[in-house]
């Protein structure tokens, strides 16, 4: 496909198709982590972030190309999940800086637009380390550029893109000692030249199979039944949609989403959800007259989506939930006051959401191994806070970037994000949370001295046969990881902890002991390891949640 100029319906087309390449290859994207343990999520992150940008692109292919491009961008952003989901949606958004004011764009300004990709990548991590996808994308980059001349088509570019980024991904175990020892190549890079891969693809007429299947899907199926012809609406409508907002309408730089939410709550509007990126503003209200709502904010821009259903149906399908609601889902509720401090928790696991809700966090946000918490989801709990801090615990090293992405993007509070990086360190950073005798820096540096006291012992299984920092491990094996290390394995998920115990130094200067127990977890298991604890230091203190959660049988905090 001999193609010079690269405009808004030929980049749709190359990036859809490489998210369907990357789809069909996720999985075992996901199962290339280092560490052998079923918490892979590299790939559905990615998967998850670029489907964002296509599900808006598909919109958006008669737009000039910088248009598309900035638009696709912001959608990759509010869908991103994971560091590996940042990364990508930030070279997006280098790519949009790139094609910024384009119509469309030749084949050099395109490969060009790809470099300010990676440049502005690379620039959302605080120390890049190569050997990682940013490597991949660097390398790609610049070889394609090297060899483009006069006259090549978007297909040669490409293919010398593709090219060098398979050769960039196998040398990432060479720079990256853990990729090596592990045996595998960096998972990110193999993400990325999926999708660079799928571009490919397109260009040359190949066609992938139905095996994208869409994160969100757009419309609810019906309920044949559940709403007649004799029933009475007592729940409203839930209405979302996506307002963007024209210049010829208002001015978009200094227009107040105040102005939105005030209408809503004039009109009798609940559970109110908005947020405003630049000139988009996405909404989510339940409301009797959604007509009325739509209508108004016409005033202001034109619509790039809208969803409708009728609550009552949510209520027929769900009546034990709607049952046990003390509220009216639409009578206006009383505004809560606005407060110096609001926290927010990323948790995983019914008992541990329900440990953290009972010392009186004010939103505990669904999120952990195998399905990060995006920057969208974080930008949506915020608006449901009234604060001028909003704490948060990621929990995760994985969801911390999507955390400070969306506290850098938001406006109506100062947001701190503490960089917990297990459920561990967040629980204990929160028992000893003091937001009324210490300031605001105080209290940040006492939050950051308590995560730093605490460690974290996690109990999984192997997924395949490796070797890592030594340890010969079979597939099946029990594992155990603290802080970050593996540090035993064995066919006894006891004996794996008990080696573990033995491997932790300072074991017998610690004080408190708090395990989450998960889904598969053995109390009277658990009572042995407590005795084995004690007879290491008999001055510790033993307790366990019932954590309810996936992936992990134990994940132990010792402080």
């Amino acid at each position: 496909m001999a193609i010079k100029t690269v405009n808004s319906r030929i980049l749709l087309e190359m990036l859809d198709m490489g998210a369907k390449n990357l789809a069909a290859d996720c999985e075992y994207v996901n199962s290339i982590n280092v560490f052998p343990i079923p918490d892979g999520d590299t790939g559905t992150n990615m998967k998850s972030t670029i489907s964002g940008g296509v599900r808006e692109g598909k919109n958006l292919i008669n737009e000039p190309i910088g248009v598309f491009s900035l638009k696709f961008s912001r959608a990759s952003v509010l869908s991103a999940r994971g560091n590996s989901g940042v990364i990508l949606s930030q070279f997006f958004k280098g790519l949009s800086m790139g094609l910024d004011g384009k119509d469309e764009v030749d084949i050099k300004g395109f490969a060009e637009a790809m470099k300010s990709g990676t440049a502005k990548a690379y620039s959302v991590v605080s120390n890049p380390t190569e050997g990682t996808m940013l490597t991949v994308m660097r390398e790609a980059g610049e070889k394609a550029c090297s060899l483009l001349k006069d006259g090549d088509d978007l297909e040669k570019y490409l293919n010398d893109y593709v090219e060098e980024a398979k050769a960039s991904l196998s040398r990432t175990p060479e720079l990256l000692p853990t990729l090596k020892k592990a045996g595998v190549v960096d998972s990110g890079g193999a993400g990325f030249l999926r999708i660079a891969e799928g571009m490919l693809k397109y260009l040359r007429g190949e066609e992938i199979g139905d095996v994208f299947e869409e994160i969100a899907a757009t419309q609810t199926p019906v309920s044949v039944g559940a709403f007649d012809a004799d029933s009475e609406l007592t729940f409203g409508y839930c209405t979302e949609f996506i307002l963007q907002l024209q210049n010829k309408k208002v001015n978009t730089k200094t227009f107040e989403l105040k102005t939105i939410t005030d209408f809503l709550d004039s009109v009798g509007g609940n559970s109110v959800v908005a947020f405003k990126d630049d000139d988009i503003i996405k909404v989510h209200v339940h409301t009797f007259d959604p007509g009325k709502v739509l209508s108004e904010f016409r005033k202001y821009g034109e619509y790039l989506t809208i969803k409708i259903e009728n609550m009552n149906l949510q209520h027929s399908e769900n009546e034990e939930f709607f049952k046990d609601m003390t509220l009216d889902p639409l009578k206006p509720q009383e505004v809560k006051e606005r407060k110096p401090y609001a926290t927010v928790v990323v948790a995983a696991g019914e008992g541990v959401k329900d440990a953290f809700l009972s010392m009186g966090v004010d939103e505990v946000v669904s999120g952990g191994q195998t399905m990060n918490t995006s920057t969208g989801d974080f930008l949506e709990t915020f608006d449901k806070l009234n604060a001028d801090n909003i704490i948060v615990y990621p929990n995760n090293s994985n969801i911390k970037m999507a955390a400070g992405v969306a506290a850098e993007s938001y406006k109506k509070a100062n947001v701190i994000v503490m960089p917990t990086r297990s459920i561990s360190e967040g629980y204990s950073a929160v028992t000893m949370l003091d937001t009324v005798n210490e300031n605001r820096d105080e209290m940040i540096a006492s939050q950051k001295e308590v995560i730093d006291n605490v460690g974290t012992l996690e109990v999984t299984y192997s997924i395949r046969k490796t070797n890592v920092n030594g340890i010969d491990i079979d597939e099946g094996d029990f594992i155990c990881i603290y802080n970050g290390d593996l540090v035993s394995a064995d066919k006894s998920r006891y004996n794996a902890i008990i080696k573990a115990l033995d491997k932790i130094e300072d074991f017998g200067d610690k004080q408190v002991v708090t395990a989450f127990l998960g889904k598969d977890a053995d109390g009277e298991e658990f009572e042995r390891i407590s005795e084995e604890m004690k007879k290491r230091n008999p001055f510790i203190e033993v307790g366990e949640i019932d954590g309810k959660q996936d992936v992990y049988s134990y994940i132990i905090g010792i402080e």
